[in-house]
């Protein structure tokens, strides 16, 4: 089973509403890449986000998990184009104007190696003069998170329990508990754990600049990210407008 295909049916109603993360990403593309018309979200997950920009923009998502492409489906227009993939390892027989990859998606890839592979892939994948936008979780964030026992939600009649812990280097796993109520009355149990990988921002940068004509940095904020970021930093990559060499 895919990550996250146990939790797709809950995965919505525990995120929240996804109005202001889209609007944010917007801004972020106009600033970017005013021109952009088509927009291809990779780890789109449940399509919250490309849904919302699926009036700005000609839209497409790519996830791995079937179920989460099943619920982006329904609230996605009539035939978008959505594609069944491994973001680290993906071949379209199309390009785009800008590609995004949000909530962190990438830190789902667990070695620098595949991480670089993802890169090539969004690289392989924009016209020139487009943009890559996505975002990381920063090490501040982890460590925090990683102090807290148990964090215990309730969505409906059912709840939703999360750990995070450390698990050698800079990995980080996610242990995600779903209490669902059942018909009877008795609650069911539904449980992913989830790894995700951490690596420097100088790192990353280095790697986006063997390949990017331009790379920024920018805090969840819209500020100038730093080694004080709390929670995310995005990375916005641009394409150069020139022709590759044949």
């Amino acid at each position: 089973m895919a990550t996250y295909d146990l939790l797709a049916a809950h995965y919505d109603v525990v995120t929240g509403d996804s109005a202001t993360e889209a609007t944010f990403i917007d801004g972020i593309i106009k600033h970017a890449c005013g021109r952009a018309v088509t927009l291809l979200e990779v780890a789109c997950g449940t399509g919250g986000i490309v849904a919302r920009l699926a009036d700005r923009y000609q839209v497409s998502g790519l996830d791995i998990s079937p179920r989460m492409l099943a619920v982006a489906r329904e609230k996605l227009p009539d035939g978008t184009p959505l594609y069944l993939a491994d973001m680290s390892n993906f071949k379209l027989d199309t390009t785009f104007d800008a590609i995004v990859c949000v909530y962190h998606g990438i830190n789902h890839l667990l070695s620098f190696s595949h991480w670089e592979s993802f890169f090539d892939c969004a690289y392989g994948h924009l016209n020139p003069g487009g943009t890559l936008i996505f975002d990381v979780i920063t090490a501040h964030s982890l460590e925090l998170m990683a102090r807290i026992r148990q964090t215990v939600q309730q969505f409906g009649d059912n709840y939703l329990l999360i750990k995070v812990r450390a698990s050698g280097g800079m990995l980080f796993d996610w242990e995600i508990e779903v209490y669902e109520l059942q018909s009877s009355g008795r609650y069911a149990l539904l449980r992913e754990v989830i790894r995700t990988a951490w690596f420097p921002d100088d790192k990353i940068q280095k790697a986006l600049g063997e390949r990017f004509s331009d790379v920024t940095t920018i805090d969840s904020d819209g500020s100038v990210a730093n080694d004080e970021s709390e929670s995310r930093t995005w990375f916005v990559c641009t394409k150069s407008e020139r022709p590759e060499p044949v």
